[in-house]
């Protein structure tokens, strides 16, 4: 077998996986049922994967190393001059909403698979606070907020919001307007100066 095609197989099977499993939930997925609409045979599933667990196993990873850059924003904030944190923020809100909105199927088997899905979180959640321990540390970030609470607040929220309106095949709100939204109120809050 060729390696493009073997790569195409793979690929058809890995792109079944996340329809079925986003729609399914993966427990209500069976492997006949991804190479049936993959168009593949179960000789073939097990060419390139052990298990439905490695399939799995394999969507949290890439969707893991594209939040990479979007985990460790706080980091690069340091980098930034005072003039640029805010419009660096926004950007990276909107990004993230994007990057969920172009992998819908796999946003949604992230939010919903259960144990996985809450050690992503998890991991998600400890970095932002270490990023915001250390941004406070620096004075970039009040020193009376709670940086573990707000590290839970956040993506707490990013994850409803994008359960809510991000996942909206209708239009809903863009990743902009949803982007837009969230940094106004972490940079700006929602209260009017007194």
């Amino acid at each position: 077998m060729s390696k493009k095609k073997s790569e195409v197989s793979r690929g058809k099977i890995l792109s079944s996986a996340e329809r079925l499993f986003a729609a399914n939930g993966y427990h209500g997925t069976t492997v006949s049922q991804i190479v049936n609409e993959a168009g593949l045979t179960q000789a073939a599933f097990y060419l390139y994967f052990k298990s439905k667990e490695e399939i799995l196993n394999e969507i949290f990873c890439i969707f893991e190393e594209q939040l990479v850059h979007f985990v460790e924003a706080g980091r690069q904030i340091r980098q930034k001059s005072s003039s640029e944190v805010e419009e660096y923020l926004f950007q990276s809100y909107i990004d993230l909403f994007k990057l969920f909105g172009a992998n819908k199927n796999v946003t949604k088997i992230v939010f919903n698979e259960g144990s996985k899905g809450e050690e992503l979180r998890s991991r998600i959640v400890k970095q932002i606070h270490a990023n915001m321990v250390q941004n406070q540390s620096l004075g970039i970030i009040r020193s009376e907020v709670d940086t573990e609470l707000f590290a839970e607040l956040l993506v707490a929220s990013i994850e409803r919001i994008v359960v809510r309106y991000g996942m909206d095949e209708e239009g809903g709100y863009s990743a902009e307007a949803l982007g837009g939204s969230l940094g106004g109120i972490v940079c700006h809050g929602v209260l009017n100066k007194m």
